[in-house]
């Protein structure tokens, strides 16, 4: 069945390590047709009221997504045929054209910056027909 409502695309960036370069990468890929929930939970302690933000993100399971260590194994030219969604990794509400290079300004902290829906995933979960992702 998949996912409903489709009211978003996303773009991607799996984070992954260049033993060549000694450096971490980052891999970009765009996935059209998402449902993006964005919701506010509060929580009332001793200390008072908490409020934080989270987002929920349902994809169509598709035939270039691979299980995160599998990712991790890939080599460069095989890595751009897939992606996956690894706690760490970035999502940005959008189809967006920004590639990570970590020289300012393309680094991590400057697509923060520079782009309003920038989530932190959290949890995967993987079901028969979808993907649930959930992000701060």
């Amino acid at each position: 069945m998949g996912v409903l409502f489709k009211n978003a695309d996303i773009t991607i960036y799996n984070k992954y390590y260049d033993a060549a370069n000694d450096v971490d990468k980052y891999q970009m890929t765009v996935i059209k047709g998402v449902n993006w929930q964005g919701k506010r939970n509060g929580t009332v302690s001793d200390k008072g009221l908490l409020l934080a933000d989270s987002t929920l993100i349902f994809i169509d399971k598709l035939d270039n997504y691979v299980s995160p260590k599998r990712f991790a194994r890939l080599n460069d030219t095989e890595r751009t045929n897939y992606f996956t969604l690894a706690p760490g990794d970035k999502i940005v509400k959008g189809k967006i054209n920004f590639e990570i290079t970590g020289i300012k300004p393309y680094r991590v902290a400057d697509l923060e910056n520079e782009f309003d829906d920038v989530i932190n995933i959290k949890s995967v979960n993987i079901l028969t027909d979808h993907i649930e992702v959930e992000g701060v």
